[in-house]
């Protein structure tokens, strides 16, 4: 068992999300703990949940029991729906506090 798209999801949502906040940031990360998969960490869990990641332009790197996730939402694959809460997000936070991300 592995990372989800749905996990994917959820980050980028999370992100968006945090977007809207006075300090507009575009960046954002994650920890996902790999125990949570499996009891044992092998190289293929770790290889498949960072090939996920990278396949939406997300950052994955190893860090202990887990993964690092990076999110960067100016280069990440969206659905629709995000990029629609993405767009509004930025209107958002530029009207709101100036920020240009």
């Amino acid at each position: 068992m592995s990372l989800t798209m749905r996990q994917i999801d959820d980050f980028i949502d999370v992100a968006i999300d945090r977007l809207s906040g006075e300090e507009g940031v575009a960046i954002s990360r994650f920890y996902i703990d790999l125990r949570d998969y499996q009891q044992r960490i092998t190289p293929k869990l770790v290889e498949q949940c960072v090939s996920i990641c990278e396949s939406r332009g997300l950052s994955a790197e190893r860090q202990g029991d887990g993964l690092q996730i990076l999110v960067n939402l100016n280069s990440c694959l969206m659905n629709h729906s995000q990029a629609v809460a993405y767009r509004t997000a930025l209107a958002f936070t530029k009207s709101q506090y100036g920020n240009h991300t």
